[in-house]
Order: structure tokens, then C-alpha cells, then sequence
């Protein structure tokens, strides 16, 4: 077994291929909070963005 998953919110500033510059948040599940900071960095880039700044995280009340 491993650790208990969790729910974050997350908020990262990226930028697009023309460089503008977007704020993005939302949630993410993950076991621990580096693998879900690492999620986040990997979706963004995934759909076309630059991350430009520290991901931020906050455990998610339930």
C-alpha cells in the first residue's frame, strides 16, 4: 500500500506560444505533493503552455 491520495488546488502562471502570459488553476489527485507539483508542470506543457513560475499547492479540504 502506499500513501493516501489526496486532493490539491493548484495555480501556476504559463505562457502560450506567443507569449502571453495566463494564470491556471484547478485540482489535481495525487499520493504526494511533489508528484502532484510534477502532474501539474507535465499537463501544462502537454497542452502547449510554458510554465513560468513555481507551482503553487494547497491540500483540498473535503
Amino acid at each position: 500500500m502506499g500513501a493516501p491520495r489526496m486532493t490539491w488546488k493548484f495555480t501556476v502562471y504559463a505562457t502560450d506560444s506567443k507569449g502571453r502570459l495566463g494564470k491556471h488553476s484547478s485540482l489535481v489527485h495525487s499520493h504526494s505533493e511533489e508528484a502532484a507539483r510534477q502532474g501539474v508542470i507535465e499537463s501544462v506543457q502537454a497542452a502547449g503552455y510554458q510554465p513560468c513560475g513555481a507551482v503553487t499547492l494547497k491540500p483540498k479540504r473535503t
